[in-house]
């Protein structure tokens, strides 16, 4: 079905009525030179003057066959295409743009043949035909303006229709980040999956990134929480036995399940200073004739703690009294034991109480 004239456009344009009349494909009866001369475009009438009008793109939207007269939507129906829709257009229109640039070339003593002759021939009248149906406004400014017919400069920002420069009219890579204001491109913006791996930067992702419960224990890789990462108990709350972080070793110390003092003390003669070995939080003096003071560097809470002690001797002689704690405070007790100085004799002793005051 050819396209309907519904006014004077009888010699460069063809125009459809209403949408209904958009067949697939359309056939034209227009007379050109060549099938660079044929235009399709779309039109929308109810729009202002200036941003009627949008061009379609042979080879996207549309493919010519200039021998068969036809023009076919690459689309299965002219109302799939979307620059068609946006445009809310209602017609369309075939028109020709004859070349203004001359086609034949003639030259002195050269045999005129019709070819030649047909060929300017017809140039001069398409062009004249063009010309004047534009002169007399039978659709003044709709015949295509040619890249060479522009000033530099000429298209100017106010000359170009909201949303009249679609993906189609954008060069690859012409977007370039000069070109993007800040903070435009939002997340409707961005495509599902759009956000790589490879696109996020080196530490970009912060605690202010991360949704709260966003770290599951999956997402925890093996050994990665070192001590830097945990939150250790503090002394205080080690020795009051209340809630608190990681027991961590340089911590455990503080808890009242471990001893607060211990060590290994030589007996040794009554003129000799007593040794301790093996010792922590705690120094020993003499009293007297088998009695020693052990006194705690760091003092417990009181004098309510308990002292484990026994004797160790070098020889088999079993022949001694019994080891006795005497004397404790917060910081010092003694300890005694009847007839066991000697060399060969030592007591050892574990001190277990807290430091911590309620």
């Amino acid at each position: 079905m050819a396209l309907t004239t519904t006014t004077a456009l009888s010699y460069y344009q063809l125009e459809s009525s209403t949408i209904s009349e958009w067949t697939n494909p359309i056939t034209f009866s227009l007379d050109a030179l060549s099938a660079d001369d044929i235009e399709v475009f779309v039109i929308n009438t109810s729009a202002s003057e200036g941003s009627q009008k949008l061009a379609l793109i042979e080879g996207v939207d549309y493919t010519l066959d200039f021998a068969a007269k036809t023009v076919t939507c690459t689309s299965s129906a002219w109302s799939g295409l979307s620059k068609i829709t946006g445009h809310s257009a209602n017609q369309i229109r075939v028109h020709r743009a004859t070349t203004s640039t001359a086609l034949v070339d003639f030259t002195n003593g050269a045999v005129l043949n019709d070819t030649d002759l047909n060929l300017a021939y017809k140039q001069n009248l398409f062009a004249a035909q063009e010309m004047n149906e534009d002169a007399a406004l039978t659709r003044g400014g709709v015949q295509s303006v040619s890249e060479g017919s522009l000033a530099d400069s000429a298209v100017t920002t106010a000359k170009i229709a909201n949303t009249a420069v679609d993906s189609n009219k954008l060069a690859t890579d012409a977007v370039v980040t000069a070109k993007i204001q800040n903070a435009a491109v939002n997340a409707d913006k961005l495509a599902t999956d759009a956000v790589t791996t490879a696109k996020i930067q080196n530490s970009a992702v912060d605690a202010n990134k991360l949704a709260s419960n966003a770290v599951t224990t999956v997402k925890i890789l093996d050994d990665a929480v070192t001590y830097a990462k945990v939150a250790p108990a503090s002394k205080a709350e080690m020795e009051g036995q209340s809630a608190a972080g990681v027991v961590t070793p340089d911590v455990l110390k503080n808890s009242p399940f471990s001893p607060r003092a211990y060590g290994v003390v030589s007996y040794s003669s009554d003129s000799a200073t007593p040794t301790i070995s093996n010792e922590y939080n705690a120094t020993v003096t003499r009293v007297d004739t088998d009695r020693r003071r052990i006194t705690l560097t760091a003092p417990l809470a009181n004098a309510n703690y308990v002292v484990v002690v026994s004797l160790e001797s070098s020889n088999d002689n079993l022949d001694y009294g019994p080891v006795m704690v005497k004397a404790k405070t917060s910081s010092t007790f003694d300890i005694e034991s009847a007839s066991a100085e000697g060399s060969n004799m030592s007591f050892h002793f574990v001190v277990f109480g807290s430091t911590y005051s309620s």
